[in-house]
């Protein structure tokens, strides 16, 4: 063999052998290929397969036996779930073709093997997360009820810590409200129990129980205090106070059945016994209405109790201010009587005698209604406002018929009096006349106003007026009266006037004596008399004695006055 033949044999076997390496690496890289992409199906199915949709499904199924729209719900993504199942398997069969094809090196079968695979894979995952999502909405409210049973824990230790420590100031209730917390401590156990067992409606309504029954002990705590204060303290204080007033108005004889107190305190101190009893068991539903309507009736009971005293007090002294009115009318009438008999046309009083014996018949009627009155109030068998009512009804008739007896009354004392007034003024006003006319006479004044002459006149006159006016039949007391007040002012100053021209003229004439001392001795003195001589002639006093003051004053001009008075 010559060597260009080796080498030639050499080359193919080498070449050869070089074709089964890359023949060799091709497998093994498709092979590799396909291995990494089966095992990624691999994965994917493994995601799939490992979600607990069955457990899910138990969980689901059980919470929703109460209610019949979930259950079908839930069955039907039961029946989801077996298709996804049958898939499931299916594709599990699928990956161990694959798997064998990729081994015997049939790569092509094994490549259409897994795209199918993927498909089905694709479908799964969007089957599965959808039956997942819908079963994670129950787990999100197992997670939710969990939360609310943990917050629940809390709220509860809190309140119990919070009864424990005003476990005092609870007082009566305190047990009670322990049993209310045991009570809460059972609904926990209920409720973990119904959650181990999937009855989650159950458990939501244990837990609702809790927290409401929290609520109401924490409310209650609150209000406890305030109601044991009323229930042991004020509100049999009250009762106490009631009932002795009521014992007292007994005692004092005043009618009070158709008040129907007995009763009414006996409901409120069964009320009072069935708040107590409710308040030792932590109840507090309704006591504190029960409270407020048990004081307002108690308030009630005292105003009216406190009426019927107040009027049976009341109707007591109208009864004995009616027979004090009774007695004045009586006497009253009499001296009207009287007076009309003796001389009724004079006083102007008219036909009184069908209206007084109307008055005696109404005395008569006024007595015997004070006694049934004065029977009443000791017999106790009358409320005393009735009685009150009555007595002021008695004591009304009784003013109104006084008041009508007064008015004649009035009349006749007004005539009677103003008749005996005239009479005694006119004699006074006849003695003031007679004084002046016996001055001016006494006096001798030189000069008397023109005018003094006619208010004597005036003044006889008023007098003449006076007489003819209490003569008259009936007499008319205004007219009089305004008669005899003129009368008195024109009189009385007519008098005052000629007094002062009286003393004044007689101070003009002290005067003048005691200057004529110094007449011979004062020229001065000697013209100013004169002047106040010729002044006072002519009747100007008041000039006279400013002139014979004025003269004096220039000797004695600190006590002129004195000098002229002790000279007189």
């Amino acid at each position: 063999m010559d060597r260009t033949t080796q080498i030639l044999i050499i080359a193919g076997i080498v070449i050869f052998v070089v074709a089964i390496v890359v023949l060799i690496s091709i497998r093994k890289s498709h092979k590799k290929n396909l291995k990494k992409q089966l095992d990624e199906l691999y994965v994917r199915f493994t995601a799939v397969k490992t979600v607990p949709l069955a457990f899910k499904l138990n969980k689901a199924q059980a919470m929703a036996r109460k209610s019949e729209e979930l259950s079908k719900s839930v069955e039907a993504y039961f029946s989801k779930y077996e298709e996804t199942e049958k898939k499931i398997n299916e594709i599990q069969n699928m990956l161990n073709d694959a798997d064998d094809n990729a081994n015997d090196i049939k790569y092509k079968d094994s490549l259409e093997e897994m795209s199918r695979v993927s498909e089905k894979l694709d479908e799964c995952e969007k089957e599965v997360k959808e039956i997942d999502d819908f079963l994670n909405t129950f787990s999100k409210q197992e997670n939710e009820q969990r939360e609310y049973s943990t917050r629940l824990k809390e709220k509860y230790r809190v309140v119990k810590t919070t009864i424990n420590k005003n476990s005092q100031k609870l007082s009566i209730t305190y047990d009670g409200f322990l049993n209310k917390l045991s009570e809460c401590e059972d609904l926990f156990s209920h409720s973990e129990e119904m959650m181990y067992a999937s009855d989650y409606i159950n458990a939501e309504n244990s837990l609702e129980k809790i927290e409401a029954l929290l609520e109401e002990i924490k409310n209650s705590a609150n209000a406890v205090p305030k109601l044991i204060k009323d229930t042991k303290g004020v509100l049999p204080l009250m009762l106490d106070e009631t009932k002795r007033e009521l014992a007292l108005t007994k005692q004092r004889g005043v009618y009070i059945e158709h008040l129907d107190i007995d009763n009414k305190i006996a409901k409120i101190e069964k009320d009072l016994s069935d708040d107590v009893k409710k308040l030792t068991m932590a109840e507090v539903d309704g006591i504190r209405e029960n409270i407020t309507e048990s004081k307002d009736m108690l308030n009630q009971l005292n105003e009216q109790l406190s009426d019927e005293n107040r009027s049976y007090k009341q109707a007591r002294e109208t009864n004995e201010r009616a027979y004090e009115h009774i007695s004045d009318m009586e006497k009253v009438e009499y001296y009207v009587r009287v007076a009309y008999d003796k001389d009724s046309a004079r006083f102007g009083l008219g036909n009184l005698k069908d209206i007084l014996k109307q008055m005696r018949d109404n005395i008569a009627k006024y007595k015997d209604e004070y006694k049934q009155i004065s029977s009443d109030l000791g017999s106790c068998i009358k409320p005393a406002s009735q009685i009150l009512s009555d007595v002021e009804k008695l004591d009304n008739d009784i003013e109104t018929d006084m008041k009508q007896l007064y008015s004649y009354k009035t009349t006749i004392d007004k005539s009677t009096d103003g008749e005996s007034r005239a009479i005694t003024q006119l004699t006074k006003l006849q003695l003031v006349v007679s004084e002046v006319e016996t001055k001016i006479a006494e006096y001798k004044l030189p000069t008397i106003n023109e005018s003094y002459k006619n208010d004597l006149k005036k003044a006889r006159d008023y007098i003449a007026q006076i007489r003819t006016a209490t003569s008259q039949i009936p007499i008319n007391i205004e007219e009089l009266n305004k008669l005899l007040d003129e009368a008195i002012d024109f009189i009385y100053k007519f008098y005052n006037n000629i007094n002062n021209v009286v003393g004044m003229s007689v101070m003009v004439e002290n005067a003048i004596v005691f200057g004529n001392k110094y007449r011979s001795t004062f020229p001065e003195i000697d013209r100013e008399l004169s002047k106040a001589e010729f002044q006072y002639l002519n009747g100007e006093y008041t000039k006279a004695l400013k002139t014979a003051i004025t003269c004096m004053e220039t000797l004695f001009p600190d006590n002129a006055d004195e000098k002229i008075l002790e000279n007189a």
